[in-house]
């Protein structure tokens, strides 16, 4: 560590780059895990951290969280220019969010890094935990990529598929696979001994999966339509709650939610509910998903934290990513269904088993498979700390 930096490190500092204030529950989660590591484990008592606005409530008693939300920020590729400076300050930089290294400037990225490595040495840490790694837009996207994982001290991710990708390259990466970091988030919800009566059920949504109704994606929103009133005629005590678990403006789930509210609202006003997270309230969106007998969730956070919680989950998967987790935490795929093979029938009969209490073995053997993947997040975190106080940061 160069003497300049001995002087200015004696408040530990780190810098986080991740996908925050986007009122995202999986996001805000990633977050929490992050600063309970970095102020819990490494001591650190100061951390910067990319933000989209300066509404989010980034606050821990432990450690001093001062958001950078500039002008910069809010142009993508300017946004390294504040990471640099920044990370210029700092003991570590930390890249925590799941999906952050798919859609990227990497180049540029790979850029900031090289010149970080010059003027900081080791005296700063680069990391990258609980993240995957692609699917990329280009090749070019994935050479620079991995070029700029070749420069950090290490790196924990969340799927095989990425620690495939990364064994099968030319490039020399310090890498170890583990899990979702929303596995070691706590506490977890536990759900009553006795589920809500009348009973009640969540539908998390996103655009992704389900369009905007109107343009594609048209026939998934029927399905699932349908079979809702098929559960709410067939239950008449069923109570629903349409959670938007991802409540930004412009890349959130607040206009499906809308959609499926008014759907569904005809003759079943008294009966459906829409909630919209809002920022850093993890835990009434946990104690929501708790209360419910069943969930059907395109969002893969909400169906982590419903499992967590023992509750059966019928998970919609839009994405790569969503199946890759059920494959590498080695959950049961029984109720894991690709978006553009949604089934009416298939959405009735689970409804209909978990309410009836047929699923609670199921249940429990998921939350059991996800627990124990926890504690291998934990350790990798343990490990990976008792490194980072061997080269003292």
């Amino acid at each position: 560590m160069t003497s300049t930096s001995r002087s200015e490190l004696k408040t530990k500092t780190a810098t986080v780059v991740g996908y925050h204030g986007y009122q995202n529950l999986g996001d805000d989660i990633f977050r929490r895990v992050v600063c309970d590591w970095l102020s819990g484990s490494l001591g650190i008592n100061k951390c910067h951290m990319s933000t989209q606005n300066d509404l989010t409530p980034l606050l821990t008693s432990r450690m001093k969280v001062l958001p950078f939300n500039t002008p910069l920020t809010r142009i993508a590729r300017l946004l390294w220019i504040n990471v640099f400076n920044r990370s210029l300050q700092s003991n570590a930089l930390i890249f925590s969010a799941g999906s952050i290294f798919t859609i990227q400037p990497f180049f540029l990225i790979y850029l900031v890094l090289r010149l970080l490595r010059l003027f900081r040495g080791k005296g700063l840490q680069i990391l990258a935990i609980g993240v995957s790694i692609g699917p990329f837009r280009n090749s070019r996207d994935q050479y620079w990529c991995l070029k700029g994982l070749s420069l950090m001290d290490q790196v924990l991710v969340r799927d095989f598929r990425s620690k495939s990708l990364i064994d099968m390259s030319e490039e020399v990466v310090n890498v170890t696979s583990s899990f979702d970091l929303a596995l070691n988030w706590t506490p977890k919800p536990s759900r009553p001994k006795l589920v809500a009566r009348p009973p009640l059920l969540g539908i998390a949504l996103t655009e992704r999966a389900f369009g905007s109704c109107k343009t594609h994606h048209t026939f998934n929103c029927n399905t699932l339509t349908e079979a809702l009133h098929d559960t709410l005629t067939k239950f008449t005590d069923v109570r629903i709650k349409i959670l938007c678990v991802c409540n930004d403006g412009r890349d959130g789930d607040r206009f499906i939610s809308r959609h499926f509210q008014e759907a569904l609202a005809k003759g079943w006003e008294n009966r459906v509910e829409t909630i919209y997270y809002e920022n850093d309230k993890i835990e009434e969106m946990e104690g929501i998903i708790a209360e419910c007998a069943s969930l059907i969730s395109a969002r893969m956070h909400a169906g982590v934290v419903g499992m967590l919680a023992s509750v059966p989950v019928y998970q919609i998967s839009y994405a790569e990513k969503i199946r890759n987790f059920y494959l590498h935490s080695e959950l049961s795929t029984r109720h894991l269904h690709d978006h553009t093979q949604l089934n009416q029938q298939s959405i009735v009969e689970f409804i209909s088993m978990s309410i009836m209490g047929e699923l609670q073995d199921f249940a429990r053997t998921q939350k059991a498979i996800l627990e124990e993947k926890g504690r291998l997040v934990s350790s990798h975190l343990q490990q990976l700390a008792e490194k980072l106080h061997a080269r003292s940061i």
